[in-house]
């Protein structure tokens, strides 16, 4: 027969079964050699200790586990697979954390690899349905959502390859690589880039990859831009688009200055003109040109090197220079103004002067009245002195045959060139006798008495009716104002200007037709059939509606 194991043995002797010869004999097989039986050779069912290793079956159904299948209590419970254990306790274990029913069914809330316990710091945390959380603790999980959970900085060694977007959870994204700090748009071209080939600090823009300077933005550590080192473009170049640009080149053609230019960029040499079809226009803040207006004539072909021609300038003193006309110090000549030294007339004089004969007509507004006294000696000098005449009148006068009026409001006149006698025309009394005889001569008093009541009389109430044309154009300062239309089509009045304190009533009498109301051509308003609107129009000049109101005709005579 054949050795058994001690658990086939106890079947065959389980209470209730009776034993076969074969049975014994398998019994007596496994027990004849107890002199040479190993008890180290076995693990016991609880509490061994193995020395050796640990072999399983090479198929699929040989696992190490652990039956809850069993359990008639409800319990939380944390198992443990795998135990590193030594004099100064567990310091690694793998298992898992879950819980158990009265009728055997489980479930996990974590698996875990690391650590002391389930519920301390563990390395690896992972959950039923694939989260795993790398150094959670405690009651940590994985955070639902994310299949990859990371607690804590994560040191990388090579790439990271990203298939989705890129994203921060909260606070600020920092990428950040010790050394050389770049983004990459393919293994090629570098978007940002903080490593200068030129050995600059700063952060750099750089379309064509980190060993090529040019076609570049750089903003270095003083906050300075460029693009080639130069020029800051807008828009298309061979088109429409503008720069702003930075020249330092000594002198006066480009000088050390700030550009702003349409068509015009600058190649740390020469100006060059995108489109040769256009001429180009730039104004600088230069250090050897002031305030500078220029512009470059067209070439002909896009991007050639074109001269600068100064149109005017601003210089450090205040002198504007211009192209044509010479500087501001320099305009009288320039526009033919001459030198008017000594020559102006003064608005009044305090003391005699002789100024330069005048003998043109000369349009002037009187700036005051002479106050001289008139020399009782000579009665026909109503002035102290020949030429003592300051004030003209608005007309043209000829300086030889002078008007005045003395301080009693006689009337006198000079003849010859100015030198000659002064001559009395009227005395004051005679000229108010004239003018109150000329006031009355025409009239009888009855006629005066008619005259002033219908000068006293002003028309405040009009009616203006819209004609077969069916338009009306109104402009009437009369206070109030009557509008009527009766046209079998649409009418229009048209308001052209607004007048204060003036009320309006427009009458549609048409059953039928609409009459629209219009402000300088623009419409405002609408008058149904049959309707009466009243308009008002304030003071400053705001025009209200003050409503519409049904008509009723009482009576109607035919015409």
């Amino acid at each position: 027969m054949a050795k058994k194991t001690i658990a086939a043995l106890k079947e065959y002797f389980k209470a209730g079964k009776r034993p076969t010869e074969s049975q014994f004999t398998d019994l007596i097989d496994s027990y004849i050699h107890m002199d040479a039986f190993n008890p180290n050779a076995y693990l016991p069912l609880s509490g061994g200790k193995m020395t050796g290793v640990l072999n399983l079956g090479n198929t699929s159904v040989t696992w190490i586990s652990r039956d809850m299948s069993g359990a008639t209590t409800n319990s939380n419970f944390a198992r443990y697979f795998t135990k590193l254990t030594g004099s100064n306790g567990d310091i690694d274990s793998f298992g898992h954390y879950g819980a158990v029913t009265d009728t055997g069914v489980v479930s996990m809330n974590w698996g875990y690899i690391g650590g002391t316990a389930y519920n301390v710091k563990n390395a690896i945390r992972w959950t039923s349905d694939q989260r795993v959380a790398i150094g959670a603790g405690a009651a940590v999980v994985p955070t639902a959502g994310y299949a990859l959970d990371v607690i804590g900085s994560e040191y990388v060694r090579g790439d990271v390859t990203i298939a989705g977007n890129f994203n921060t959870y909260q606070g600020s994204l920092t990428a950040q690589h010790q050394g050389i700090n770049k983004l990459r748009a393919d293994a090629v071209n570098t978007i940002i880039s903080a490593a200068s080939v030129s050995g600059t600090n700063g952060i750099f823009l750089r379309p064509a990859g980190d060993t090529v300077a040019t076609n570049q933005i750089i903003i270095s550590t003083n906050g300075t831009q460029y693009v080639d080192n130069y020029n800051l473009l807008f828009g298309s170049q061979t088109s429409t688009g503008s720069s702003i640009f930075h020249t330092n080149i000594s002198g006066n053609v480009s000088g050390y200055g700030i550009w702003m230019a349409h068509n015009l960029q600058f190649n740390g040499t020469d100006f060059i003109q995108p489109r040769g079809s256009l001429n180009s226009w730039a104004f600088t803040v230069n250090n050897h040109k002031g305030f500078s207006f220029n512009r470059a004539n067209t070439s002909g072909t896009n991007g050639s090197v074109v001269p600068l021609i100064e149109l005017a300038k601003i210089s450090s003193t205040g002198v504007i220079s211009t192209l044509n006309t010479g500087s501001s110090d320099q305009w009288n000549a320039a526009y033919g103004w001459g030198n008017h030294s000594g020559k102006y007339f003064p608005v009044n004089y305090t003391n005699s002067v002789n100024a330069a004969s005048y003998q043109s007509d000369m349009l002037a507004v009187p700036v005051g009245t002479y106050t001289g006294a008139v020399s009782l000696a000579s009665t026909n000098l109503p002035f102290a002195q020949v030429g003592g005449l300051i004030s003209f009148g608005s007309s043209a006068v000829s300086t030889r045959l002078l008007g005045a009026r003395d301080n009693s409001d006689n009337l006198w006149f000079q003849s010859g060139d100015g030198k000659g006698a002064w001559r009395q025309l009227a005395t004051r009394d005679w000229v108010i006798a004239q003018l109150g005889s000329v006031s009355t001569a025409q009239r009888m008093p009855t006629e005066l008495s008619e005259a002033q009541i219908e000068e006293s009389i002003t028309p405040i109430k009009k009616e203006y009716k819209i004609g077969s044309g069916s338009y009306l154009e109104l402009n009437d300062e009369t206070s109030f104002i009557t509008v009527t239309g009766n046209q079998s089509s649409d009418m229009v009045c048209n308001i052209k200007e607004l007048y204060g304190e003036q009320e309006i009533r427009i009458i549609n009498l048409s059953a039928s037709s609409l009459l629209k109301l219009q402000l300088q051509g623009n419409q405002v308003a609408t008058v149904e059939p049959m309707k009466c609107m009243k308009i008002y129009i304030s003071v400053d000049l705001q025009m209200v509606n003050l409503g519409q109101s049904t008509l009723e005709i009482l009576s109607e005579q035919k015409i």
